[in-house]
């Protein structure tokens, strides 16, 4: 492979790395903006067009940044106090200047006196757009949201054992 052929794969890999890191920081710009309740946070990382579900919340899709915002709104009014924590992350950046995410979150917050816990996912799009990456469209699935009192043992009911180890012979 030639000097040249070497240095472009070089500076793509360096431009995909980048970009990784750089939807990261849009994805933990999210997580506090709506933690901390900055709206400007919020605004400045979604496009026009972007496109919001929760699953099983709201399946039908809100197009547009002021309906995303909007239900961040409300969000934030229902639920007070929130830590939301993102791991296990995805991301797949296209030459196209788009990429996809895929992340688990954990959340701990609050309402009406009650303490709430629930995890999920999020599957996420993104958009190279006016220097920054831009969430395009997330559909965020709420796969438990429960209270202390509730408890959360009731997943046993939802998820089979561990198959039991077979001897060897």
């Amino acid at each position: 492979m030639s000097l040249d052929a070497r240095l472009a794969a070089l500076e793509r890999e360096l431009a995909r790395l980048k970009a990784r890191q750089e939807i990261w920081h849009t994805i933990t710009r999210y997580a506090r903006g709506i933690d901390e309740h900055r709206p400007q946070e919020l605004e400045a990382i979604f496009t026009e067009d972007a496109v919001l579900q929760t699953h099983p919340w709201n399946p039908r899709p809100l197009v547009g940044k002021a309906l995303v915002l909007k239900a961040f709104r409300n969000y934030q009014r229902a639920f007070h106090n929130p830590r939301r924590f993102i791991t296990n992350e995805q991301i797949e950046v296209r030459d196209d200047g788009t990429a996809t995410g895929y992340a688990n979150w954990f959340v701990v917050q609050a309402s009406e006196g009650q303490s709430y816990c629930g995890w999920g996912s999020y599957d996420w799009e993104f958009r190279y757009q006016d220097g920054q990456w831009k969430i395009s469209k997330m559909v965020v699935t709420v796969d438990c949201m429960t209270t202390l009192e509730r408890g959360w043992a009731m997943l046993q009911e939802r998820v089979l054992p561990f198959p039991p180890r077979s001897t060897p012979s």
